[in-house]
C-alpha cells in the first residue's frame, strides 16, 4: 500500500504577492519575476499605468534648445542674410536663452577666431558694445 503525502497548502517557496496592475488582487506566484496575475492584468498595467520619463531633464533642455533653434531661424530668414545681427533684448523677448547650446565651434575669419554657440541648424555669438548686447546670427 502507498503511502499518502499530506499535501501542503502552499506548496511554493515564493510568498504571497499582491497584483501590481492596482486590482489588489493575492496571487500565488509561480516564478520570482512574476508581478501580475496573469497577462491581462499585465496588459492593464502596461497600458493604463503611469508612463516613466526617461531622461526628463535632458527631454527639457532639447525642448529649449529646439525652441532656441526655431527663434534663430525666423530672424535668420527674415533678413536673408549670411549674418543677422540683432539686438538680443529682442530675442530674449521671444524666449530665447542663451545658456542652453549643443557645443562650441571656432569660426576662423582670416587671421582670427570667433567661438560660436551652436545649436542644431544655427550657430550664435553675443556681442558687447558699450551697454547694449548684440546676438550675431549664422547658419551651420
Amino acid at each position: 500500500m502507498t503511502r499518502m503525502k499530506k499535501k501542503s497548502e502552499d506548496p511554493s517557496p515564493l510568498p504571497m504577492r499582491i497584483c501590481a496592475c492596482g486590482c489588489e488582487n493575492e496571487f500565488q506566484p509561480t516564478r520570482s519575476d512574476q508581478f501580475h496575475l496573469n497577462s491581462k492584468h499585465y496588459d492593464f498595467a502596461y497600458n493604463n499605468g503611469p508612463r516613466k520619463e526617461k531622461y526628463a531633464e535632458e527631454i527639457d533642455t532639447t525642448k529649449i534648445i529646439r525652441k532656441n533653434d526655431r527663434i534663430l531661424e525666423k530672424y535668420f530668414r527674415l533678413f536673408n542674410t549670411p549674418f543677422v545681427k540683432l539686438n538680443l533684448i529682442i530675442v530674449k523677448a521671444e524666449g530665447f536663452k542663451d545658456e542652453l547650446f549643443t557645443r562650441i565651434i571656432a569660426i576662423k575669419k582670416g587671421e582670427n577666431e570667433y567661438k560660436y554657440h551652436a545649436l542644431y541648424k544655427y550657430c550664435y555669438r553675443i556681442l558687447k558694445k558699450g551697454d547694449v548686447e548684440y546676438i550675431l546670427i549664422q547658419k551651420l
